[in-house]
């Protein structure tokens, strides 16, 4: 019975896998009539690896919608904090990039989650002295085997919020918020969030 419980318990867990969705957009609804080209990608963190490696894979996945898209730290290196924006404005000056798009961490919430044990149950063969059809005296009986007990886990929620921006005239043009839940590890974490920023760009019409 121990065992059983032990599977039911990591069973549940195993089930908790890094998903992100959108909880929040707004588009700016004369954007289609800009001509806008080119996006400098900017994760907001004083984390360098952190910075570089979601900046490197966001401005892939844009890449690979056809989006001339640039990873700030090639342009403006080390930690980036508030006193580098005009620097990072700059940069997408020089560069010929129309938008800047920054992404920074908004917070993390937990949530209890309670799950219900359970009861398993199995027919076993009985032999008795009555007559239960053509089969004589078999038939069947059922009896607990095991059980599982109350568990109560969390669920993690990680918000990030990407917001794209004029570079000419800072004025916002795009916002997205997402939430990630129970994510295993950052790498995870960041894929899940990239890929559901590009398919929101993609339901709206902003990446083809």
């Amino acid at each position: 019975m121990r065992q059983i419980i032990m599977v039911i318990a990591v069973s549940l867990l195993a089930a908790c896998g890094t998903t992100s969705d959108i909880t929040g957009t707004w588009v700016e609804p004369s954007i289609k009539d800009k001509d806008l080209e080119g996006v400098l990608v900017v994760a907001v963190t004083e984390e360098r690896e952190a910075r570089v490696n979601f900046e490197d894979a966001y401005t892939q996945a844009l890449k690979e919608k056809g989006v001339r898209a640039v990873a700030s730290h090639t342009l403006v290196p080390g930690k980036l904090n508030k006193t580098k924006k005009e620097q990072v404005i700059n940069a997408a000056k020089k560069s010929d990039l129309d938008t800047i798009l920054v992404s920074h961490y908004a917070g993390t919430i937990e949530e209890p989650v309670f799950h219900q044990g359970r009861n398993y149950y199995d027919v076993v063969p009985a032999y008795g002295g009555y007559d239960y059809g053509r089969f004589g005296g078999y038939y069947g009986r059922v009896v607990k085997v095991g059980s599982s007990p109350d568990v109560w886990t969390s669920n993690k929620f990680v918000i990030l919020v990407s917001d794209l921006y004029e570079t000419a005239t800072e004025e916002p043009l795009w916002q997205a918020t997402s939430q990630t839940v129970n994510p295993d590890d950052r790498t995870e974490l960041r894929n899940a969030i990239i890929t559901a920023f590009v398919g929101q760009m993609e339901k709206q019409g902003l990446v083809k």
